[in-house]
């Protein structure tokens, strides 16, 4: 999935090479998206139980998800433009074959990056994404905990931005990773949208977005592998100024 994603942000970038002017390097360009519903259609947990005796792992084989929201807001000037959003889903898994386990999870995150434009619509960017992690194991053998690790990752990327002036279509993707071990091992995120403003300070988004975590933690002196990754559509309104 990470490959395809990447592929599929590689080929936006391609396709939309052409397109037209930038808006003006005295004006600022900003937008605020107050919601945007991320229609996630694929979930998947994987956990690694500490080996017990000689045990294998185990992995969740049947996710699901509850819900996911988030916001976001962006500002750009000249060859600086900075992204600002904040993430919310809530997920689950269960494992019916031996050793039989259940995981909720509910994932909050924030993220903020600055980016520094190398070409004509090319952004190298850096920034740092919080994510606090609330999850519920009940695991047979093992005594049912609750965690809430949070974690800091500084996460670095490139982007695509195309703001044409006066034109009714925006063009954003983005690529990112992070963690290093810092906080999560690994922190992966694609997303892909374009924006259409049919009036000039409003607009409707869609677009996809990928997210992959990798976060170990330590249990009764067991430690516990958490892989979780989030993707599907996403559709919202923009604001514009």
């Amino acid at each position: 999935m990470p490959r395809c994603a990447i592929f599929s942000l590689a080929l936006l970038i391609v396709m939309s090479g052409a397109a037209g002017a930038q808006t003006p390097a005295s004006e600022w360009n900003v937008g605020i998206y107050p919601v945007l519903y991320w229609g996630a259609s694929g979930v998947d947990i994987d956990l690694d139980l500490p080996p017990d005796d000689g045990g294998d792992l185990g992995s969740i084989v049947e996710s699901r998800l509850d819900g996911a929201y988030f916001g976001g807001f962006y500002a750009s000037k000249s060859w600086f433009r900075t992204d600002v959003d904040m993430v919310w889903a809530a997920v689950g898994g269960d494992r019916v074959e031996r050793p039989q386990f259940s995981v909720d999870l509910d994932l909050f995150y924030f993220h903020a990056a600055g980016g520094v434009r190398l070409v004509p619509n090319i952004y190298l960017t850096g920034g740092v994404r919080r994510v606090a992690l609330k999850y519920d194991i009940r695991v047979t053998d093992f005594p049912t905990f609750t965690r809430e690790p949070g974690i800091w990752d500084p996460v670095f990327g490139a982007g695509y931005h195309y703001e044409g002036e006066g034109r009714p279509i925006e063009i954003h993707a983005t690529f990112e990773g992070g963690g290093f071990g810092a906080g999560a091992d690994q922190d992966y995120s694609v997303m892909a949208r374009v924006d259409w403003k049919p009036f000039r300070h409003f607009g409707l988004a869609a677009g996809y977005n990928f997210l992959y975590l990798k976060i170990t933690d330590t249990v009764l002196d067991r430690e516990f592998t958490v892989r979780q990754s989030v993707h599907g559509p996403v559709v919202g309104i923009g604001l514009y100024f």
